[in-house]
């Protein structure tokens, strides 16, 4: 963990700590924030899970975050149910605001997929921390006491809080600076051994050119000689193979255990030697820096360290010289390596296991020893120093890294010494613990003192505060009773005289309120039960009373109309005018008018309106009342009688008139039997066609009357199909048929079979109106199945056309009183408008309903049910059926 990320966790808990111990305090001492016990024991027991969290995971005495996660979230619920409770509704919004924060934070914390976001968790528990602070900080401004106990509080721990994270701050970043120092020197030490190492290799190459060089047999020069003219000859080769023993006696002389041994020619070409059994490991020696710098200018021995076929090794290359007739000849290098390997790296760290030492390239680490971190992480820091040409140090990983360049101007490799920050974290660990001790103890000195001093100055306010909450929840007798000598006791004084006379005024008000409060009821009541709309404004134009009937006339609730000015309301006048502006300013004069309502959609009502004006105590015009009746109903029965009107003229017109010229010519005309027959029966027929409106009327009227007399008895529905059939046989025309469908083994139904006949009737007689261009008629009938608690059975009976069957808008008004089908005043088909309505009254006497299932241009079918006979039931009689309307 980083230093700022450690400075960061720490503030929070130490933020959350020190508002969970004000929180306590105010819970417990001031008794704010829940006013009932069981609010005061959730949010004190909250309050002290948080704090106990805070203390233990702030001080390290927890190091895992998720070991104290269960008390926290304890304390997070506790608080929730607490702060529910809670009447303050501002308090209650803060502090679930403050435990959202935090309910966060511990998620982020438990989260498995959020790896390494302790930072965003810490940030998040810093601010709901803040949050439970600012809560406290609000509610503490109701009482005097705690608001002086939270200011001294506040001000105590604020100022511990800011010494402890600046001293925590000092001190970590001390420590960890002198961690880093400590493992740079170190790095510089390993870097300075490989230096020395490198000028061992030095004196070892340095004794092999001169042991070959200094040979007294001819052969051994010729040798020589021979390799670096012509190496790839049969004598070069021999020569090779004389050579490598030679060199392996050198090895072993020199103790050159491990190492590498090798002779390089003159062109480059590696000779074998000690060490040298692979052709990379070849490749590498004559690339080296060493060997091309000795070749270039064979003078002197050259040393420095290398990477050697994926090892880092002490390289160092020494000139080869013979003389040949008398003269020195280059003929070759000596190129001798000792490694860095594991060995020697162990041999390094046995003063401190705890330490890393690593060798690492820029592709990779070549030899390392003891507990390292992430491969990357010493790559990176290798790089950095090769790539910068100096040491570098850096905590990384909970590692405390330094890096030092092997090589000198072009370094190859690094030396990277690394060691874990157990030490910072420890030291860390103890200062957190102090500071938390030292914050607890300055957290309870405070709460104390701060305590003692708001009691002192508080006492005496909360007595008068007491004594106005017992004079505001009507106990007059109380009595502050305060006899100090300074500005309480005069205070008191006062508060106590003026107790007294607010109970003498007291007892005259309760009076006067009681005989207010019954005058306003009653005036209330009769406002609310007037069917007519009524609202009030006052002097301003404002709207003061707003009834039931006005809210439903106006489409607005009187919650949104009382007290807004009477504009928002539009009423019209007589000629389109707009009358809100003479509403708003009320005269002495009363007047009245019709106009238009506009409500909410737009939609115009007619009314009725009356105004008249308000007096004051003194004559002034203090408002007025205005009474709006809707004249909706009014209107809509003269319709209602216009149009019957026009429909029965209509329908008496339309049988009258063959009765009366059929009869004028059978009086002024001399007419053949035939002829006087045929006119007869036309003067029936259309007699009959009278005679059944003025039965539809009729019985429409004593529908209406509210009973209609039923002789109920049991009907078998295949002779009430056929005989409907019977009568409708010669009538039906040439393009209307009709068809019969009655189910096998149907039940009979119960009814009376005059009114079910006219059922019937009635649905044949519009099935062939409403199907000018002809088709088919059915009659069906079949089971229905039971209905209600499944003691009873019933029918369906229905009537189907394939006429122009019915606009879907006018579907829900087609059982309507004077109802049409084709509500227009242009409609193409006859009929009063009563014939649905009859039959929807007369089936719902005999128990059943009446339906209708239509599409436009499709026809219609109209379904009606009926009851069948209970089985063993006895024969029905005459009775009265009530009807409902």
């Amino acid at each position: 963990m980083s230093a700022a990320s450690a400075q960061l966790g720490f503030a929070a808990e130490f933020i959350l700590f020190l508002a969970s111990v004000a929180g306590l305090g105010v819970v417990v001492r001031a008794k704010l924030l829940a006013g009932e016990r069981a609010g005061q024991v959730l949010l004190g027991v909250g309050f002290a899970a948080l704090g106990l969290a805070s203390f233990l995971h702030g001080s390290l005495l927890v190091s895992e975050g998720n070991d104290v996660s269960a008390p926290r979230l304890l304390g997070l619920v506790l608080l929730a149910l607490g702060a529910f409770r809670s009447g303050d509704t501002d308090a209650r919004r803060q502090i679930g605001l403050a435990v959202g924060l935090l309910t966060v934070a511990e998620a982020i914390t438990l989260s498995s997929v959020m790896a390494n976001a302790e930072w965003l968790a810490d940030g998040a528990r810093s601010l709901g921390a803040l949050g439970l602070g600012a809560a406290l900080l609000a509610t503490s401004q109701r009482s005097i006491s705690a608001r002086v106990a939270a200011s001294a509080t506040g001000t105590v721990l604020l100022v511990v809080l800011a010494v402890s994270v600046a001293l925590s701050a000092v001190v970590i970043d001390n420590v960890e600076e002198e961690a880093l120092l400590r493992i740079e020197s170190r790095a510089r030490a390993e870097a300075a051994e490989i230096e020395r190492t490198a000028k061992d290799a030095k004196l070892s190459a340095k004794l092999g050119a001169l042991i070959l060089s200094s040979s007294d047999r001819p052969g051994d020069v010729s040798r020589l000689v021979t390799l670096s003219e012509d190496p790839s000859s049969d004598d070069g080769a021999l020569a090779a193979n004389e050579l490598k023993t030679d060199l392996r006696a050198i090895a072993a002389n020199l103790v050159f255990q491990g190492a590498i041994l090798a002779y390089v020619t003159s062109e480059g070409v590696v000779v074998d030697g000690v060490g040298v059994d692979s052709p990379a490991i070849q490749i590498d020696i004559s690339g080296s820096e060493v060997v091309r710098e000795t070749i270039a200018a064979p003078e002197g021995e050259r040393g420095a360290p290398a990477v050697v076929a994926g090892a880092a090794v002490a390289a160092a290359a020494s000139p080869v010289k013979v003389l040949v007739n008398g003269r020195p000849r280059f003929v070759g290098v000596v190129f001798a390596a000792e490694p860095f390997d594991r060995g020697f790296l162990a041999r390094r760290q046995a003063s401190d296991r705890s330490l890393n030492l690593s060798l690492v390239g820029r592709d990779g680490i070549l030899a390392d020893v003891g507990p390292r971190p992430a491969e990357s992480t010493l790559v990176s820091a290798a790089r950095a120093a090769l790539d910068g040409g100096g040491p570098t140090r850096r905590v990384v990983d909970d590692f405390f890294v330094a890096a030092e360049p092997i090589g000198g101007t072009e370094p190859v490799f690094a030396v990277v010494v690394s060691a874990p920050t157990t030490l910072v974290a420890q030291t860390r660990q103890q200062l957190f613990q102090t500071l938390f001790l030292v914050a607890l103890g300055a957290a309870l000195a405070a709460l104390v003192l701060a305590a003692l001093v708001g009691e002192r100055i508080g006492a005496g306010l909360h007595r008068l505060t007491q004594a106005a909450g017992e004079i505001r929840t009507g106990n007059l007798d109380a009595r502050a009773g305060l006899t100090t000598t300074d500005e309480l006791g005069t205070l008191s004084e006062a508060f106590d005289s003026m107790a007294v006379a607010l109970g003498d005024m007291t007892g005259e008000l309760r009076t006067a309120a009681v005989d207010e409060a019954r005058l306003r009821s009653r005036m209330e009541a009769v406002v609310a039960g007037m069917g007519e709309a009524l609202m009030a404004v006052d002097a301003t134009g404002s709207v003061t009373d707003f009834n039931a009937a006005a809210e439903e006339l106006f489409d607005r609730p009187s919650s949104e109309v009382c007290g807004s000015s009477i504009s928002v309301l539009r009423l019209l006048g007589p000629q389109g005018e707009d009358l809100t502006g003479r509403l708003a300013s009320p005269r002495l004069e009363p007047w009245s008018t019709t106009g238009m309502v506009v409500r909410r959609d737009d939609a115009k009502v007619p009314v009725a309106v009356s105004c008249g004006a308000v007096r004051g105590p003194v004559g002034e015009i203090a408002g007025g009342v205005v009474v709006l009746r809707d004249l909706r109903p009014e209107r809509e029965v003269e319709r209602m009688k216009t149009e019957f009107l026009a429909n029965i003229s209509h329908e008496w017109k339309t049988p009258l008139t063959p009765i009366k010229g059929y009869a004028s010519m059978l009086s002024t005309r001399p007419l053949s039997r035939e002829k006087t027959q045929d006119f007869a029966s036309e003067i029936l027929v259309s007699a009959g066609k009278l005679e059944r409106v003025i039965s539809r009327l009729v019985n429409f009227a004593t529908v209406s009357a509210g009973r209609l007399e039923l002789r109920t008895q049991p009907v078998v529905v295949r002779e009430l199909i056929d005989a409907a059939r019977s009568r409708w046989k010669d009538r039906l025309g040439e393009h209307h048929r009709l068809v019969i469908r009655v189910a096998r083994g149907i039940p009979d139904v119960e009814g009376d079979r005059r009114y079910l006949d006219q059922v019937l009737d009635e649905l044949i007689d519009n099935a062939i109106k409403y199907s000018p261009e002809g088709g088919q008629v059915t009659i069906s009938a079949r089971p229905a199945g039971r209905a209600g608690n499944g003691s009873r059975t019933y029918v369906e009976l229905a009537v189907g056309d394939q006429g122009v069957g019915i606009p879907p808008d006018r579907l829900g008004t087609i059982f309507g009183d004077f109802a049409q089908g084709d509500g227009s005043a242009t409609r193409g088909f006859g009929g009063l408008g009563l014939g649905l309505a009859l039959v929807s009254h007369i089936c719902e006497a005999h128990g059943g309903n009446l339906t209708c299932r239509s599409e436009e241009g499709e026809g219609s079918t109209f379904t009606f049910v009926l009851p069948a006979v209970r089985s063993g039931s006895p024969v029905l009689g005459h009775h009265a059926q009530p009807m409902a309307r």
